[in-house]
């Protein structure tokens, strides 16, 4: 019996995953501590199901974070490393490693915590390569990127995070960049697949008092930005609608309903590049 398009498209998919997983493997041969391939891998490998694999992608993945000191993504690889048990002394140890270095951001937090005459301060301006590779990775996995376009965008995002120059370091930037010819396609299809429409900002003439709810830093790092308000909610473009916890924080720093959308990398740029440029004149 001959073998039916699914299981064609099964096997091609497949296929596709291993060339990605082979291609980041490469990149580790010659730099074994690459935080973004690292990264991707594990998130491979725990989609397919090799357990084995991602534990050793885990570990090394969490020795680099320890090494750059990164609170943040310690808390996500340690959960991670939690389902291998405790019996693995190399488990034991970097899991301990990463607890000391979340543990010791949050005693920070503590002592800083807001009294009645110091006001609480705003959320660190960082961002989560994990959440843009699983970005990515989505858009893979429903075949609106291809195995090369993934492994291109994946090490677009390393080369935009380590950028000295304070940039937005998101999927569609990378696509942007890179000149992606179904670029309409891809954004159409997110816009459908995240309910969150597409807007033209070039189309707003954004008041000040909306630019000005989100700091910039936060703006530029997280891709969000505050475009209209319409009865009190916020009307919000952000640069990953897939990211649910990105939508969490947004609303809690600007305390009201937000409603979230879409635009091309490029005209959230120019907002953003004009708010600098007002703000600065002052």
């Amino acid at each position: 019996m001959p073998a039916s398009h699914t299981d064609t498209t099964d096997h091609d998919s497949e296929s596709e995953i291993w060339n990605a997983i082979a291609a980041f493997e490469k990149i580790l041969e010659a730099i074994p501590d690459d935080r973004s391939s690292l990264e991707t891998l594990s998130h491979a490998y725990e989609h397919i199901g090799d357990d084995a694999k991602l534990l050793m992608y885990l570990l090394r993945f969490g020795d680099v974070i320890v090494r750059d000191g990164d609170a943040a993504a310690a808390r996500y690889v340690h959960d991670k490393l939690e389902k291998f048990g405790s019996e693995d002394a190399e488990v034991l140890r970097v899991r301990a490693s990463l607890a000391q270095l979340y543990d010791s951001s949050a005693e920070v937090t503590t002592d800083s915590s807001p009294t009645p005459n110091k006001p609480a301060p705003p959320p660190p301006a960082t961002f989560s390569m994990a959440d843009e590779l699983s970005f990515a990775w989505h858009l893979f996995e429903v075949s609106e990127l291809t195995q090369q376009e993934y492994a291109d965008v994946a090490q677009s995002l390393s080369e935009m995070a380590a950028s000295e120059h304070l940039v937005t370091v998101s999927v569609l930037h990378a696509l942007e960049h890179r000149t992606f010819s179904g670029m309409d396609r891809l954004m159409g299809y997110v816009a459908r697949d995240t309910k969150s429409p597409i807007v033209s900002l070039q189309s707003f003439d954004i008041p000040e008092e909306c630019s000005s709810l989100l700091p910039l830093e936060f703006c530029i790092r997280h891709g969000a930005v505050v475009y209209d308000l319409i009865a009190g909610d916020a009307l919000v473009v952000v640069m990953n609608p897939h990211d649910q916890a990105l939508r969490k924080l947004v609303e809690d720093q600007l305390g009201r309903p937000c409603h979230f959308f879409i635009s091309p990398p490029a005209e959230f740029d120019a907002v953003l590049e004009g708010v600098r440029a007002a703000r600065a004149s002052q």
